[in-house]
């Protein structure tokens, strides 16, 4: 079947450069691999009620709730019963105080800091291939139970992003000894500025997406897409990606 697989991307895809097939993978990777580990810090705001802890109310929702108290002797009782329903849908159904959301958005980074070092050496005997496309393929998983963790409870959700920052703690080490393995050293410098782009334009693009996601559909749903394409990207690495030139078909 391996044989079969390797003849038919030969004959369909041999024209295409193998090393600009990996660096489109790799910087597909790196949008994926920050996709689902910025994607909470605008996903909370939706999630969670505002102000629980409740010693002190914002300015800004003191002037809105003093306006609001200035336009409501003018509106019907229906009206003010309907806004004050909608306000409280829209902020949220987590009733976490600022701590525990402190808790959760760090999460990751207590996972994620455990793992540099031995990364780069899980590549070096297992292959980028299987070391990063596994943390790219833990992440996706962590994102899409996400929902599902934080209904049940909040210390879920921790140790499920505690969980995800371990498996993505190995991705940028294991990228570099693919980068030994298969790029020219003229090239590498052009290589990496290339792909490592992909985590900044991630950022940027994943942000203002999750809002977009958030306001159609949910917060729940900004968890399933971004959780889902890092899926969609483990399909396509682990059916293309080598570890060296030398396994490679081509």
């Amino acid at each position: 079947m391996g044989r079969k697989t390797n003849r038919l991307l030969l004959a369909t895809l041999g024209w295409f450069p193998a090393r600009l097939a990996l660096a489109a993978m790799a910087w597909l990777a790196f949008i994926n691999l920050y996709m689902v580990r910025v994607n909470l810090s605008v996903i909370i705001v939706a999630m969670v009620r505002r102000n629980e802890t409740g010693a002190s109310t914002a300015p800004c929702l003191t002037i809105a709730n003093a306006t609001q108290g200035i336009t409501s002797d003018s509106q019907d009782n229906e009206e003010t019963e309907e806004q004050s329903s909608i306000a409280t849908y829209e902020e949220g159904e987590m009733v976490w105080d600022e701590r525990t959301q402190g808790f959760v958005l760090a999460g990751f980074y207590y996972g994620y800091a455990t793992t540099q070092i031995v990364g780069g050496r899980l590549a070096e005997l297992y292959g980028t291939r299987w070391v990063f496309g596994t943390c790219i393929l833990a992440g996706g998983i962590c994102t899409v139970l996400s929902p599902i963790a934080a209904r049940t409870h909040y210390g879920i959700l921790i140790a499920l992003r505690v969980i995800q920052g371990i498996f993505q703690g190995a991705s940028w080490p294991s990228m570099h000894a693919c980068v030994a393995r298969w790029i020219p050293p003229l090239e590498r410098s052009r290589f990496i500025a290339s792909v490592y782009f992909g985590a900044t334009l991630s950022t940027a693009l994943t942000l203002p997406l999750c809002g977009v996601i958030i306001a159609a559909h949910g917060w729940a749903a900004a968890f399933y897409v971004t959780g889902a394409l890092s899926l969609a990207w483990c399909a396509l690495w682990f059916a293309f990606m080598h570890d060296s030139p030398r396994q490679h078909p081509r």
